[in-house]
């Protein structure tokens, strides 16, 4: 399916802020609030809109740890792993590497380093044939890397 124009513009504003009202869409668009309607219903019917999501600020919310895990999964199948990983609070992003491998990046926030250590020791460690840890420090967008194991 090819977006027009305004189809385009409705997904700028809506990644911009998915909570701004459809009226405000409809009069930046200059469309009926109904035909905005229709445009948004049918790109979610498409799988072009998955859903709308909030940002949270994790120190805001008390995570004062955002960290990111290099690791092998080789002894078992990857399915195996993602419906594990799926389970996992911690874990708010995974990605496959391709690199011929079966490597993968997961992405994790921890309260604090008790709970680090608490994850970094758990079963996460028996699906993992290699882990490298990263923690991310600083400040959104000017983050540095520190490398645990």
């Amino acid at each position: 399916m090819s977006l027009d124009n305004l189809d385009q513009k409705i997904l700028m504003l809506l990644q911009y802020n998915a909570r701004t009202k459809i009226s405000e869409i409809a009069k930046d668009v200059h469309l009926s609030v109904t035909a905005v309607t229709r445009r948004m219903e049918r790109m979610e019917d498409l799988g072009i809109i998955r859903g709308y999501r909030a940002l949270i600020d994790p120190e805001q919310a008390g995570v004062q740890i955002h960290g990111f895990i290099i690791g092998g999964v080789y002894k078992i199948m990857l399915n195996e792993f993602y419906r594990y990983i799926s389970s996992v609070p911690e874990i708010a992003r995974c990605e496959t590497i391709i690199s011929g491998g079966k490597e993968i990046l997961l992405e994790f926030y921890c309260r604090d380093t008790n709970h680090l250590m608490s994850f970094y020791s758990s079963d996460i460690r028996k699906y993992l044939d290699s882990m490298t840890v990263y923690l991310v420090k600083g400040p959104p967008g000017k983050d540095s890397v520190i490398a645990l194991s």
